[in-house]
């Protein structure tokens, strides 16, 4: 798999040097799926703690996919659980009976999946080929 950023302490990302914290700052707002490409959005949360010269919008494009697995969270979460990823981590995809662990990795091996796990329990795992992120001012 190849990313045009690493994962920082399994909650965050950088992309050209910049970190991008998505836990703090990000709402997930979905996914899109288009023949084999998924696209999973995110927008900038609203809060005093938010730096409004960051990021708008992040989009991960996740580009000729192998592998998805997608587990609903808790429908009696929160709205704010929802939304708010917890951990973000690279994951070999030869263990993908496990969908509620995370490795310590800033860049991908060549058989891992991205691995998203939300605050009410929903997950969202790709296997794909490359991922960009493309983040919006």
């Amino acid at each position: 798999m190849k990313t045009n950023f690493e994962i920082e302490d399994n909650y965050a990302v950088q992309l050209n040097g910049t970190h991008i914290d998505l836990h703090n700052n990000f709402d997930f707002i979905g996914l899109t799926k288009n023949g084999k490409n998924i696209r999973v959005d995110f927008k900038q949360t609203k809060g005093d703690w938010v730096n409004y010269d960051e990021f708008k919008n992040l989009k991960f494009e996740f580009k000729n996919v192998s592998y998805e697995y997608f587990e609903e969270g808790d429908s009696k979460a929160v709205k704010e659980d929802t939304e708010r990823l917890g951990e973000i981590t690279f994951f070999p995809a030869n263990s993908r009976e496990i969908n509620n662990g995370f490795i310590q990795q800033a860049k991908p091996k060549i058989n891992d999946d991205l691995m998203m796990l939300f605050e009410d329990g929903k997950v969202i795992r790709i296997g794909c080929d490359e991922i960009e992120l493309i983040a919006e001012k």
